[in-house]
């Protein structure tokens, strides 16, 4: 539930972010949206982890 919460305002960001720099042609911004990309992957793979050790401990 949270993590969906999450990945809906992180795509929101994102593509704030994206229209941001299409506007303005400012590179900040696609910076800030490849951090933001970043984080979603790192907390993508942490989430597949925690989902993968609690099938491991409950079988």
């Amino acid at each position: 539930m949270i993590f969906r919460l999450i990945l809906v305002g992180a795509l929101i960001v994102l593509a704030g972010l994206v229209l941001a720099w299409m506007i303005t042609g400012d590179g900040k911004y696609l910076r800030f949206a490849g951090r933001v990309l970043r984080f979603l992957v790192v907390l993508g793979v942490v989430m597949a982890l925690v989902f993968i050790a609690e099938r491991l401990i409950l079988i």
